[in-house]
């Protein structure tokens, strides 16, 4: 009966969400129906017709790049089977240019003649997705095998959490506001994942508390420093293309950036949570004679230990995504002062630490939470 309710709640919630950013004032940008849309169409390498190189001058300089005219079969389409001419140059500067080889599978930019004869194709990127769905297959695969009926709930709350993510983006593109949106996304995505991984009684019911508490609290800091430090939210080269390519929507970037550290903080935050209302319970089932006092103490020497490795699982999983950045600093010989008075980098350190603050916050409410309603039956709402 429970996990029928718990079910339809998840579902309510769910629909009311969905519904929501279906329903947002559609602010999308018009587009021309003359403008121009490539033809792509995946096709395979069968032979290379020309391969060599060639020297260009320039008026930086005289610099060699390789020439390829390939042969390449259509894969799919009206056209499957079909061999058409692929030119292709690799080039050196170029840090997405492509050394194709016999065998190798591409998507190709298509252009057709007034009578829609094919004239000649162009490599437009590399067939790298079958790839990625052996590895999906693999994870779910082995997200079965090991967690068993654990592990079919964590894929279905992963699914309402892309789920979730997916819609609030198109709530902020529709007009939505980013941090209304990001925290009813955030509110959902808990509620259902606690309920659904630790079932519905008070451990799941104290770290959605604790959760929630750490997540907006997170969110809050970031917003306020965001603000007095003066970020804009388009420190990246991906705001600043989407602020030129949504000129007429108006996007509200400064909580756009509220709302990435909101998701970025979720799920640490949520583990945490969990892992520290579950060992309340499991302390409260095998010594029931423990006060309030000693399960709240407990609880917080066990979110001590996770703190620690937590709070490096934040910093550390900004900075492996900025290594590059960092190492070009270090190559420049940049100081310390500049550097952090750059907006990207002020940006992540208001990222991370916002993110860790949240953290640390969630763990004594989620210990006095989890050890006040230990005081009852645990497994009863």
């Amino acid at each position: 009966m429970k996990q029928k309710l718990l079910f339809v709640i998840a579902t309510i919630l769910c629909f009311g969400l969905f519904t929501s950013s279906v329903q947002a004032t559609d602010s999308t940008q018009e587009y021309d129906e003359e403008v121009y849309k490539e033809e792509i169409i995946p096709g395979k390498v069968i032979a290379i017709i020309k391969d060599e190189y060639e020297t260009l001058e320039t008026s930086g300089g005289d610099y060699i790049q390789k020439v390829q005219v390939l042969k390449v079969k259509l894969t799919r389409g009206k056209e499957k089977g079909k061999l058409i001419e692929v030119y292709n140059t690799v080039d050196g500067i170029m840090a997405n240019s492509f050394d194709a080889k016999v065998g190798d599978e591409l998507y190709v930019g298509i252009e057709r003649d007034e009578e829609g004869n094919i004239l000649q194709g162009h490599i437009t990127n590399v067939k790298r997705d079958k790839y990625l769905i052996y590895l999906v297959i693999a994870f779910i695969l082995l997200t079965i095998i090991v967690g068993g009926v654990k592990g079919v709930k964590t894929l279905f709350t992963l699914g309402i959490t892309i789920v979730g993510v997916y819609y609030m983006l198109r709530g902020i593109i529709n007009g939505q506001n980013p941090v209304v949106t990001s925290i009813l996304v955030s509110i959902v995505v808990t509620i259902i994942t606690m309920l659904i991984i630790g079932g519905f009684n008070k451990k799941a019911i104290a770290a959605i508390a604790g959760t929630l508490s750490g997540v907006i609290i997170a969110g809050t800091i970031s917003l306020v420093i965001g603000y007095y430090a003066n970020l804009s939210g388009l420190e990246t080269s991906e705001s600043q293309m989407l602020l030129y390519s949504t000129e007429s929507m108006h996007l509200d970037f400064k909580g756009i950036l509220f709302a990435s550290i909101l998701l970025g903080t979720l799920g640490a935050v949520m583990d945490v949570c969990m892992s520290i209302s579950s060992s309340i319970k499991e302390l409260k089932d095998n010594n029931p004679l423990m006060t309030v006092g000693q399960l709240f103490k407990s609880g917080m020497n066990i979110g001590k230990d996770v703190m620690g490795t937590m709070s490096n699982t934040l910093i550390l999983a900004y900075a492996g995504t900025s290594m590059c950045l960092m190492l070009l600093f270090m190559v420049n010989d940049m100081t310390l002062v500049d550097i952090v008075n750059m907006e990207l980098i002020s940006t992540e350190i208001v990222r991370a630490l916002a993110g860790t603050i949240g953290l640390i916050i969630s763990i004594p409410i989620t210990a006095i939470v989890a050890a006040l309603m230990a005081k009852g039956d645990y497994n009863k709402v």
